[in-house]
């Protein structure tokens, strides 16, 4: 009779998977000038506690971001901000990666554009108050004419924002200058 020695060898990963580190968060709301504003940023996979920074660009004039990944304060000035944000994972050795992501600030001063009137946004984060039917004429003279409610329309700095007699329902869309 043979006999046969068999060693079996199992491996036992707890909290195996996915451990690519990975910026969950994609796109940022607008700010407002003079209004508090308050988004964390969120990460999935690696190892947390997460370690936030930014690598790039600046955050709009009165935000910071915290180490936790809290992007807060009141912004002062309006226009739009581009900058890079890093998350660092604490696994040894550490990952990380790096988001592109946006804010853009609104001015505090929101004009309502009534039925028959007509604007032309003049700065960067310049923001209107429209009706749906009012039309919008970029710099490059393409037109948008804004239909619905609640909806936030981005437009070219210097565009004409015009609401026809005929636009209908409450001025509660909200056209911004970039």
């Amino acid at each position: 009779m043979k006999c046969f020695l068999v060693a079996i060898s199992i491996l036992i990963c707890a909290g195996c998977g996915n451990t690519d580190l990975t910026v969950s968060t994609k796109t940022l709301p607008a700010a407002t000038v003079g209004t508090a504003y308050s988004q964390t940023l969120t990460a999935v996979g690696g190892t947390t506690p997460y370690t936030w920074s930014i690598t790039s660009g600046a955050l709009p004039t009165g935000l910071t971001l915290s180490t936790p990944g809290v992007i807060s304060g009141t912004p002062s000035t309006a226009g739009t901000s581009t900058f890079t944000v890093n998350v660092s994972d604490a696994s040894n050795p550490v990952s990380s990666t790096t988001q592109s992501l946006t804010i853009q600030v609104i001015s505090t001063a929101l004009t309502t554009l009534a039925p028959g009137q007509s604007i032309t946004l003049l700065t960067s984060g310049e923001s209107i108050k429209v009706p749906s039917g009012t039309t919008i004429q970029s710099t490059n003279g393409s037109f948008i004419t804004v239909n619905g409610d609640n909806n936030t329309i981005n437009t070219s700095v210097g565009a004409v924002v015009s609401a026809p007699a005929s636009a209908t329902g409450p001025a509660d869309n909200t056209v911004i200058a970039q």
